[in-house]
């Protein structure tokens, strides 16, 4: 029995889906039922019962996956200290993201896929808004940062890689009036309350072509928190990517802004000092976030 299958049974048998676990463990779905078909083999019964609509463990599977979580925990423990008694040093690594972005869509995926990817590394993830991001990884507290900036060319002395450029949208509640609106057009905002963050918290590249919207007055919002608690509530609307968390959410309504200049860069950003390994980090998000 591999290790693998072990790995691709714990994982369906945690979510249920065969899609879901390819997508967690970054395998095709062929694979993992490949991985899952060889392991019943072996077994020599079934661990799944599965139909067009629903997967469900068997009662030997039930068992098998409760073990077999065990049993990963203690091979996992029994590497480290072998690995601790020949003197393998593991490096650490330290990952800022900014705290507004998704979790389902970015920060899961590439956390995921780092700690999967680069299994003798120790990652320390820290969540950060705009500007200590961009001060800890200029004092050198930070090797890492995803974010998404338009003003990371007034970063000094730092490599960015663009993972991927998201266009800004009109967002409200589908309660709004506004989801009534039909045709729709910019001239629909007039009557209605734009809901803003403060300068600091002011999602990037914002400021100068929203200026251009027409509204009847603004909200000053503290943080994306409250304005997701607003816009939930059917109250104004606001200027949004679908990177950041909770924007992606059916009870919400979605417009384009006409505007080439309306969207935000999701970046990879180091020093240009930082150390050459770095390098294979940075290419593993991408993959991820594409």
């Amino acid at each position: 029995m591999l290790y693998k299958q072990m790995c691709c049974f714990l994982e369906v048998a945690n979510v249920l889906s065969f899609t879901t676990a390819a997508h967690n463990l970054y395998m095709s779905q062929q694979a993992v039922t490949k991985q899952i078909a060889a392991l019943e083999r072996e077994l020599g019964f079934k661990l799944f019962n599965r139909s067009t609509r629903s997967v469900a463990l068997t009662p030997a599977g039930r068992m098998l996956r409760d073990d077999f979580a065990v049993l990963q925990r203690q091979l996992n423990a029994s590497i480290k200290k072998a690995k601790d008694l020949a003197g393998v040093k593991q490096s650490c690594v330290t990952v800022g993201f900014l705290s507004l972005l998704s979790q389902p869509s970015v920060i899961l995926p590439v956390t995921r896929q780092l700690f999967r990817a680069f299994p003798d590394v120790y990652f320390e993830i820290r969540m950060l808004d705009f500007v200590a991001l961009r001060n800890q990884l200029l004092d050198g507290q930070l090797d890492l940062v995803v974010t998404t900036s338009n003003d990371w060319k007034l970063w000094p002395d730092v490599k960015v890689d663009v993972l991927q450029s998201k266009p800004f949208e009109i967002v409200f509640s589908t309660r709004h009036p506004l989801a009534r609106r039909e045709p729709f057009d910019l001239e629909c905002l007039r009557d209605y309350t734009q809901l803003t963050l403060p300068r600091d918290n002011m999602l990037p590249g914002v400021e100068e072509w929203a200026r251009k919207l027409p509204f009847s007055r603004s909200i000053l919002c503290p943080d994306l928190a409250t304005v997701r608690v607003y816009l939930e509530s059917g109250q104004g609307f606001s200027l949004l990517t679908r990177v950041f968390e909770g924007c992606e959410s059916e009870t919400l309504t979605y417009r384009p802004v006409p505007f080439p200049e309306a969207h935000a860069e999701l970046v990879c950003i180091r020093r240009q000092n930082a150390a050459s390994e770095l390098g294979r980090l940075v290419q593993c998000v991408k993959e991820v976030i594409h």
